[in-house]
Formats: C-alpha cells, sequence, structure tokens
C-alpha cells in the first residue's frame, strides 16, 4: 500500500513510500483517488520499485469487483489505471542516488473503465465496448 509520497514528485528516487496493506489480495499494490490528483507517478515507482505487483490505481467513483481471486471487473463512473511490470526492459533504478528522476523502459499500462475485465491469471484485458470486436 502507498502511504506516502506526493504526486509532483513520484518519479524521483525515494520519494514514493510504501508499506503492507491490508491483505485482501497478494501482489498488487493500490493508490485511490488517483486520476483527479494525478497519481500514475506514484504507482510507476510502486512497480518499478517491485515489477512483480501489478499497480491498481482507482479513480474516483469507481472500484473493482473480484471474483475468484481471477477475474477483476471496473465498476463506477471513473477509471481504473492497471500498471504492470513484469515486461520492463530496463530501469536506472539502483543506479541513481535518493531524489534523482528515475528511468523506466517498457512498462505496460492499461485504462479500464465501467464493465471492461482483467484477468489477473493470464494479465490480458477485456474491453466491454470493444469497437475491434
Amino acid at each position: 500500500m502507498i502511504y506516502q509520497g506526493s504526486s509532483s514528485e513520484a518519479l524521483l528516487k525515494g520519494e514514493v513510500k510504501i508499506t503492507s496493506g491490508l491483505g485482501l489480495i497478494d501482489d498488487v499494490v493500490i493508490d485511490t483517488h488517483f486520476v483527479q490528483r494525478g497519481r500514475i507517478g506514484r504507482l510507476f515507482q510502486a512497480v518499478v520499485g517491485n515489477p512483480k505487483v501489478l499497480g491498481i490505481g482507482l479513480g474516483e467513483d469507481t472500484g473493482l469487483l473480484i471474483t475468484n481471486n481471477t477475474k477483476m471487473e471496473a465498476i463506477g463512473s471513473g477509471l481504473v489505471i492497471l500498471v504492470d511490470g513484469k515486461e520492463i526492459k530496463d530501469t536506472n533504478l539502483t543506479q541513481v542516488e535518493l531524489g534523482q528522476p528515475v528511468s523506466i523502459n517498457h512498462l505496460v499500462t492499461h485504462v479500464m473503465s465501467m464493465g471492461d475485465t482483467f484477468d489477473l491469471s493470464t494479465f490480458k484485458m477485456h474491453i466491454h465496448s470493444s469497437q475491434y470486436i
């Protein structure tokens, strides 16, 4: 769980503080009030420091319905941002000093809205009203 870190300085090494959360779901880090407060940088740094976790940014009036510990469905009127670090190709995180900018190559991001689903076992997203189906 992210407990500290300003949005404006979130991609400076050490500015985002993380601790164990409530233990409701494994291998994710969740940030709230996400879209309106511009917290994407906080989630980027949380994931680059823990690339095996899925970063979840919950927008205002938005949530995720999780079933069978594998399927997440976006609910509410806002957005859910997912940040997947499993395919990161490179970063300078361990090479820069505290307070210095962090670089990340190939950080995968998904944007979900009402009815979209994400499978935690395959890391695949399905857009409910896709224009490509």
